[in-house]
């Protein structure tokens, strides 16, 4: 890789994983088979799987004065993610419940906490920067601190890639961005096409920002550039057994691949073997 370390900005959730043989409908209660807490959020996820393969990771975000800031503090430490750009704010820790059914598929609902009130004192010191060839930013924390680090990003020539989940008005954050990564149900929300036509959202998307790709599941990718056709990138069929956290550990499979090549279709393809591979372990 050309340069040393990769700053992931994003959220940091305590994560109640619940596993079921089915995902309730409204008004329904499900008995479930069992529970167990993990270490959650998107951010910290991307920051896990790149520390997994690459030494030099920053993460920044925020934990809250509670009975959860400890957990999440051993988990990083467990998975050499340094607390040092972790913040300890006054309120609640960010926390997540994810239930997954038998075929591995899985709903979620995000209560931020502090992720939204992670302060700006790192983004603007220089040392931060030294050495960084990539910043990570994810929708499950505020716009404007996003924007902000884009911004410091882009002054030092650094490559901006969003992973715009949830979906949102990104329309601020835009011009800063090199890659975009989302899913088909993002990418019909942030380009306003609900048809299922994904090719034609990629170039459309691809006129804002020069790369884009858009995860399908099990069809595979889709992915453009700026000014050229779009590409479709074929799933491999597996055994799924949970499909939560898949996205996070695509955007760092491929973050990796692209560093060390940079070739950004090539990169897709390894990122989207790797991923199959995750979601079947």
């Amino acid at each position: 890789m050309k340069s040393d370390s990769i700053v992931v900005l994003g959220s940091l959730h305590y994560d109640i994983y619940i596993q079921s043989k089915s995902i309730p409908k409204i008004g329904e209660t499900a008995l479930a088979d069992n529970w167990f807490p993990k270490l959650g959020g998107k951010g910290a996820n991307q920051a896990v799987a790149l520390r997994k393969e690459f030494k030099n990771v920053k993460f920044i975000s925020a934990i809250g004065d509670d009975i959860f800031s400890e957990f999440l503090l051993k988990k990083l430490n467990e998975h050499k993610v340094s607390a040092d750009y972790i913040s300890k704010i006054k309120g609640d820790s960010g926390v997540s419940v994810a239930i997954s059914n038998e075929a591995g598929d899985y709903s979620a609902v995000v209560v931020s906490g502090v992720n939204t009130k992670i302060p700006e004192k790192f983004l603007c010191d220089s040392k931060l920067w030294e050495g960084v060839s990539s910043l990570m930013i994810q929708n499950e924390i505020s716009e404007e601190i996003n924007a902000l680090a884009a911004q410091e990003a882009k002054k030092r020539s650094i490559k901006v890639f969003l992973n715009a989940a949830p979906a949102k008005n990104i329309e601020n954050l835009i011009k800063f961005v090199d890659i975009l990564l989302v899913n088909e149900i993002e990418a019909q929300q942030i380009s306003n096409d609900y048809s299922n036509s994904f090719d034609s959202i990629a170039k459309k998307l691809s006129k804002k920002i020069s790369k884009v790709i858009i995860t399908l599941g099990s069809k595979g990718v889709i992915a453009c550039e700026k000014n050229r056709t779009p590409i479709h990138i074929q799933g491999h069929h597996v055994d799924v057994k949970s499909a939560h956290g898949a996205g996070d550990y695509f955007a760092a499979k491929f973050i990796l691949e692209f560093l060390k090549n940079n070739t950004f279709e090539n990169a897709i393809s390894v990122a989207n073997k790797k991923t199959a591979e995750f979601i079947s372990a």
